[in-house]
């Protein structure tokens, strides 16, 4: 598994994987989180818009991402 670190106050679900360049946009990547979701702090999740701050971990495609 890849991990990377974000710095951030707060970001949302669908632009995170938008600027770590995971997904390359932002509609894209609303629908696949809809459609197949992400683990967000060890559940799953299926909302885009969700808020994540600093000491959120998500985890999509076996990439692990830890907002700092």
């Amino acid at each position: 598994m890849e991990n990377l670190e974000f710095e951030t106050e707060m970001i949302t679900l669908k632009d995170l994987l938008k600027v770590t360049q995971i997904i390359p946009s932002g509609g894209l990547a609303k629908a696949i989180i809809k459609d197949e979701g992400v683990i967000l702090n060890g559940e799953e999740c299926f909302i885009p818009g969700k808020k994540l701050y600093k000491g959120d971990t998500v985890i999509f495609d076996d990439i692990s991402i830890t907002i700092i």
